[in-house]
């Protein structure tokens, strides 16, 4: 244990990166021969985006002490920010064969084998599991009805896949991803929002294209459409369930745009497309950036000309939130999202029918016999109810 752990610690909490190594290096004589030294520098560099000076520190830290699953799964996460995703996974099993339920590393090694392709060491129960998974095919067509049949036959494919190794594994994400580009800072501005009740700059230029669907299944349709579909800006897009309180919905589908023309060509798009797939009686709009910034600013999401416009006056606040967290407005090298059904999916779409069970959405009968459970899922909705 460091001799300043407790100080390093409330520095940590107060996002004071510059503070924590200015601390350590002070009692570098003193605790140079720690792991832990090199562990929290390590981390304080990573949040300043330093790489080269973490990745030196955790590599010093692991030949220090060579069983610690936390400097492992730091060096994954460094790795996967860089683009080094061979390294992170790699990484990521260390720090799971040291702790087999440590829920971070898991969590991460899933998202990152689905923005890796072809990674062939089967060194793993996961990535074994993730291999089969994308070996999976659906024989898709634009022109053709999704029947419940061959979704159907489809989860049964993934789901004896998972149960072979990975029946009883916990994974809290309820969102499935196809990106082409790095993610646009959402972390970052909804920091903002919620500190200073401010919307960012970008977010006046932020427009979606959202899918609203009835049940389960023609959710999985819609992720297999995601999945296939070209755009013309590869623009990214995201099938998820509704947990947030006080905003409508169960089932919706996402697609990014930069401006109200490119939303209105993709939607006119997703029209014929969807039409032919699902059915032609679905809810489509056009809508602007997060819906609780809305919930704030009544105005802000209107496509009209009494739509809100940007306070100059909060630049001040997000140059705060941009000072305090430089991690969280690095442009990652992120990998494209591989195409066909990873883990990551596979599992995000088994919440998905848990959910569906939770809210009596009887049409996931349809397609399995299997009963799913999610305690993050339960508890999300048990909030939202009492909201």
């Amino acid at each position: 244990m460091l001799s300043n752990s407790n100080t390093i610690l409330s520095l940590f909490k107060a996002n004071k990166f510059h503070e924590v190594i200015e601390l350590l290096d002070k009692s570098k004589n003193e605790n140079k021969n720690s792991y832990m030294f090199y562990f929290y520098r390590g981390i304080a560099y990573l949040k300043l985006n330093k790489f080269s000076k973490a990745k030196e520190d955790f590599n010093k830290g692991v030949s220090l002490n060579s069983n610690s699953p936390e400097i492992f799964n730091n060096l994954g996460i460094l790795n996967y920010t860089i683009g080094e995703n061979e390294q992170a996974i790699e990484n990521f099993i260390k720090s799971i064969n040291l702790k087999n339920n440590f829920k971070q590393s898991i969590s991460a090694l899933i998202n990152v084998l689905s923005h890796t392709e072809n990674y062939e060491k089967n060194n793993s129960d996961i990535v074994s599991t993730h291999n089969k998974l994308n070996q999976i095919n659906f024989n898709y067509s634009p022109q053709d009805f999704i029947i419940n049949k061959k979704i159907k036959d489809y989860m049964n494919e993934i789901n004896n896949v998972v149960d072979d190794k990975l029946k009883n594994l916990e994974f809290d994400m309820t969102q499935t991803y196809r990106r082409n580009k790095p993610p646009l800072h959402c972390d970052r501005h909804k920091k903002v929002f919620n500190t200073f009740n401010a919307i960012p700059k970008f977010c006046f230029d932020c427009f979606k294209v959202q899918i609203e669907l009835d049940n389960v299944v023609d959710l999985i349709k819609l992720f297999i459409i995601f999945d296939n579909i070209k755009f013309l800006n590869n623009n990214t897009r995201k099938c998820m369930i509704e947990l947030r309180p006080n905003v409508s919905g169960k089932y919706k589908g996402l697609v990014y745009c930069s401006s109200i023309k490119e939303s209105e060509n993709i939607l006119s798009q997703l029209k014929e497309v969807l039409g032919k797939n699902i059915n032609s009686n679905i809810s489509y709009k056009i809508k602007k950036g997060c819906t609780e910034y809305a919930f704030k600013y009544p105005t802000y999401d209107s496509l009209k000309d009494n739509a809100m416009t940007y306070n100059p006056d909060w630049k001040k606040y997000e140059d705060t939130i941009d000072q305090q967290n430089p991690d969280l407005i690095l442009d990652k090298i992120t990998r494209p999202t591989i195409k066909g059904v990873s883990l990551y999916d596979a599992l995000v779409i088994r919440n998905w029918l848990a959910y569906a069970k939770l809210i009596n959405d009887k049409s996931h009968t349809e397609i399995t016999n299997q009963n799913f459970y999610s305690k993050f899922i339960e508890k999300h909705l048990k909030r939202s109810k009492s909201a």
